[in-house]
């Protein structure tokens, strides 16, 4: 989604209000960024998500929660490094080397990197439980979640590869030399791609996707080696891909969801009679439910990897329109008479004052 002129900054770490799902739809109650953040930097303000610069000690733990990665920070691109990380010889993610906070990075990074490198990353944990950043484990907890999520991913897609823990401190001098090391190989892939450095915000400020980086580099990798997996296709729900139905019987096709949704994973089809699902755009933000007034939106059960990842498009629903024979205005026709259900309701509980006033 693009980005607006709404940036709230603490020096380096920024806020695009614009890209905020709790901001885009004033019922959404994502509070992701908020639970992990240590310092209470990020809060509600009239049901609004804000920044409050002055607390933001920019340690980064909280990027890699925002689905729509309305949360950055100037001095590291988790995007860019994940685009990078196959080309790096140390295949260790730590915050004492040459990564911000392990919480810069979401599942889509974590999978991406074990997909596209012949060796999948070695998480450094040994330092979080005692890190100033890390209050009641919040920021530990939420990096070994994300792990654990990776790992049940490609355990399913029959990836041979774990993404693993360091769980001890290595010795000081040993430390300092592998720093040294991940450091240099870090500025050569810098140096082969300074176009990449910015790159979740040029992303952000493209007009033609509404899609986050983190989405698409994952459906890349999963393309790239999708003939490794012994299954593409799942019949339980995922924390990381939603699939919706939308029932023919209670939908109005009033197109509230189409509008509401924020990253146009819903798009109304070109005769407006219908509604189409993009699998591969839903970020699982739960707006389209809640905005429904008759419930007709539900999250099914099962995802597809292939069509997840070559951006195939399902149609949900599609309805004839036909003139309401009481208020002459266009209804989606179910059957029946061809009255609409806002004249049939009203004809249901008034139309016996009407008979009355005719008889007298």
């Amino acid at each position: 989604m693009a980005m607006s002129s709404f940036v709230q900054k603490s020096n380096l770490f920024a806020f695009s209000a614009a890209s905020c799902l709790r901001n885009d739809y004033y019922f959404n109650d994502c509070r992701l960024c908020i639970d992990v953040c240590p310092e209470g930097a990020l809060n509600v303000v009239r049901n609004k998500l804000m920044l409050f610069e002055t607390d933001c000690i920019e340690c980064a733990g909280c990027i890699g929660s925002c689905p729509t990665e309305a949360l950055t920070i100037e001095s590291f691109d988790p995007n860019a490094y994940t685009i990078g990380f196959k080309e790096q010889e140390e295949k260790s993610l730590s915050c004492k080397k040459d990564t911000a906070c392990l919480g810069s990075f979401d599942v889509h990074h974590l999978i991406t990197m074990a997909l596209r490198s012949e060796e999948p990353p070695v998480c450094d944990m040994a330092h979080c439980e005692e890190c100033p950043i890390n209050k009641e484990q919040k920021v530990e907890t939420a990096i070994r979640t994300k792990i654990a999520i990776a790992n049940d991913f490609m355990a399913k897609v029959g990836f041979e590869g774990v993404i693993e823990t360091l769980e001890e401190r290595p010795e000081e001098n040993q430390r300092r030399a592998l720093f040294r090391k991940a450091f240099d190989a870090t500025k050569e892939v810098v140096a082969d791609s300074s176009d990449e450095i910015a790159i979740t915000l040029q992303n952000m400020q493209r007009i033609d996707t509404d899609v986050s980086l983190k989405y698409i580099l994952l459906k890349n990798a999963i393309k790239e080696k999708m003939g490794a997996f012994t299954t593409t296709n799942f019949k339980e729900k995922s924390p990381l891909f939603f699939k919706k139905i939308i029932s023919f019987d209670a939908c109005t096709n009033c197109g509230d969801c189409v509008q509401f949704c924020p990253t146009h994973a819903l798009i109304a089809t070109s005769d407006k009679q219908g509604i189409l699902f993009s699998e591969s755009k839903c970020v699982g933000c739960g707006i389209c439910d809640h905005i429904c007034k008759t419930d007709a939106i539900t999250t099914a059960d099962g995802f597809d990897l292939v069509t997840i990842a070559y951006d195939r498009v399902e149609q949900l629903v599609h309805y004839e329109m036909v003139m309401c024979h009481e208020c002459r205005c266009p209804y989606p026709y179910r059957g029946g008479d061809p009255i609409c259900d806002r004249c049939s309701d009203f004809k249901k509980d008034f139309g016996g004052m009407f008979t009355l006033a005719r008889d007298l």
